[in-house]
């Protein structure tokens, strides 16, 4: 009487099996790349300028010193999407270190004039485009507004750039006495969402 080959059933089953298992991790891999893919926040083009003036002449009777941004062209950025990370190293080799995002404090543009405490108050830069209000006005500041092709963001004078490369302190708004003309501030504004550096660059102070 001849009887079946039962003894290979059991590596086949098997063998089937494992293949199952592995096709089912392949798709779940598979989803779950696709899933973190299409979350990821698309960094924006743009076509950046940054200059830093030391001690120009304001036509008002004073001096400041100045930092500025401008969107030359590319895509529309909401500036809550942005962190601005500045370093200086002064001669003796200290570091200022600061990063300036929607939630910083704000600055009196004023600061150590006779317009001190009038409440003219900004966050960083502010969006300087007078068509669209003043830069104390709550809609200008970092944070608020989206910064579009053409617009310019300023620290508007002492107060606000030594505010920006986090040489502020309890005291008051005052540059360290080695920020001068020639000077190089290593400047980063990183856009949020898709962690991505849209400027990284050394400016020199002119």
């Amino acid at each position: 009487m001849m009887r079946n080959n039962e003894e290979a059933v059991s590596p086949v089953v098997g063998v089937m099996l494992m293949l199952v298992v592995t096709i089912i991790i392949a798709a779940v891999v598979s989803a779950f790349a696709g899933g973190v893919a299409g979350n990821q926040e698309k960094t924006p083009n743009a076509a950046i300028d940054v200059c830093i003036k030391y001690n120009q002449d304001t036509g008002m009777g004073d001096r400041a010193t100045e930092i500025e941004f401008e969107l030359l062209s590319g895509n529309p950025i909401p500036t809550k999407d942005l962190s601005i990370v500045t370093y200086y190293t002064n001669s003796s080799g200290h570091t200022y270190k600061n990063e300036q995002l929607a939630s910083s404090d704000d600055v009196d543009l004023y600061g150590g004039t006779a317009y001190e405490g009038f409440g003219y108050n900004s966050r960083v830069p502010y969006l300087s485009n007078l068509a669209k209000g003043w830069g104390y006005q709550t809609q200008q500041h970092f944070g608020n507004y989206t910064w579009v092709p053409g617009d310019k963001m300023s620290t508007g004078g002492d107060p606000g750039t030594s505010q920006l490369l986090g040489m502020s302190d309890n005291w008051g708004y005052s540059l360290d006495s080695d920020f001068k003309e020639g000077s190089i501030v290593d400047i980063k504004l990183l856009h949020v969402p898709s962690g991505r550096y849209i400027y990284d660059e050394e400016v020199i102070v002119t």
